[in-house]
């Protein structure tokens, strides 16, 4: 499986999808090569950097039951229709950008292809988000991008 972004190029995030951009501007994603006999998506970007700030992992998106093959730029906001979106670290239920505050972090992007749509609804917490994958993670993929305070 495959997860591919625009957004990040040569392993660093755009600046647009952060601090020095627009906050609430989610990245475009495009999934490609999973397996046949998926029926939805779920992605995860998280900050384990930010463990030394702020004493856990910061969420930046949770979401779910993503029926297409992509996230278009800014689907937080404009593509609701078709996602179901967790709770992140700001307690929001959206995209919030990069924005370390000490040093350059690493984030780790999850795609997950599921055999199922996840009985959730927004604002889902991320132990939600993982207890109704169980048993129907066909294949997953992470990437790693990085963003400069």
């Amino acid at each position: 499986m495959k997860l591919t972004s625009s957004g990040i190029v040569n392993g660093i995030i755009l600046d647009k999808y952060g601090k020095r951009g627009d906050m609430n501007l989610s990245m475009p994603f495009i999934f490609s090569e999973y397996p046949l006999n998926t029926v939805s998506f779920a992605l995860v970007i998280e900050d384990y950097d930010a463990i030394e700030v702020c004493g856990y992992d910061y969420i930046h998106w949770l979401v779910a039951n993503i029926d297409l093959n992509y996230l278009d730029e800014g689907a937080s906001i404009t593509n609701k229709d078709y996602i179901t979106q967790g709770v992140n670290s700001n307690n929001t239920n959206s995209y919030i950008g990069m924005a370390p505050p000490d040093k350059m972090h690493t984030y780790d992007i999850t795609l997950y292809a599921l055999d199922t749509r996840l009985n959730l609804s927004n604002g889902f917490s991320y132990s939600e988000l993982h207890n109704k994958m169980i048993g129907h993670i066909l294949s997953q993929v992470n990437i790693k991008a990085s963003y400069d305070n």
